[in-house]
């Protein structure tokens, strides 16, 4: 999807947090697994896990670059994947 615009960075943007949900979930039910003692080889979730959040992060990068007002973002890893988008000062338009 090409990302050269504010509505086109903000539909992709609705992506992106579509595809952490399912990197969240993904992550859930392996370690749901995992504790029944029913889970696959970790090395093989951990690579998958990497090569998504690498493919997310370059992702963003280009989003939040089109994003009217957006500075940075950051994704923080733990039990499970978040991303926050930060913009600049709010500026009050005179009525």
């Amino acid at each position: 999807m090409p990302v050269t615009s504010d509505a086109a960075a903000r539909g992709a943007l609705k992506h992106a947090m579509v595809t952490v949900g399912q990197i969240n979930q993904v992550s859930a039910q392996a370690r749901a697994q995992a504790m029944i003692g029913a889970g696959g080889p970790v090395d093989d979730l951990l690579a998958r896990l990497s090569d998504w959040l690498d493919r997310l992060v370059a992702a963003l990068i280009k989003i939040v670059k089109n994003v009217a007002d957006a500075t940075s973002f950051s994704v923080s890893v733990g039990t499970a994947v978040s991303v926050t988008v930060n913009f600049g000062p709010f500026t009050a338009v005179p009525a």
